[in-house]
């Protein structure tokens, strides 16, 4: 996928066909993205997971767009249930 296509919104559809894909649990993911396992994802971290899971390198604009839509509490990182919550809406 060329990484021109990749919204937010993108993103997340993305994200969850790679679980179904890999037949990982949403707490997998989480665990796979947060590096430093300090209970959040921030920017480095989601580039990483997103490059090392689905092959994809993204633009730090597009990086910070995700957090954007997914940070429901502004920190600018991602918590498992913002990420839980993401993933799960929409089904």
């Amino acid at each position: 996928m060329s990484d021109d296509a990749w919204t937010a919104k993108e993103a997340l559809s993305n994200l969850r066909n790679a679980l179904v894909e890999k037949g990982m649990s949403i707490d997998d993911m989480f665990g796979k993205f947060d590096a430093d396992s300090d209970g959040t994802i921030n920017g480095p971290e989601l580039h990483h997971g997103i490059r090392d899971i689905l092959g994809d390198v993204l633009s730090p604009g597009q990086i910070s767009e995700i957090i954007k839509a997914l940070d429901g509490n502004q920190d600018h990182r991602i918590d498992v249930a913002e990420l839980r919550e993401a993933l799960q809406e929409e089904e």
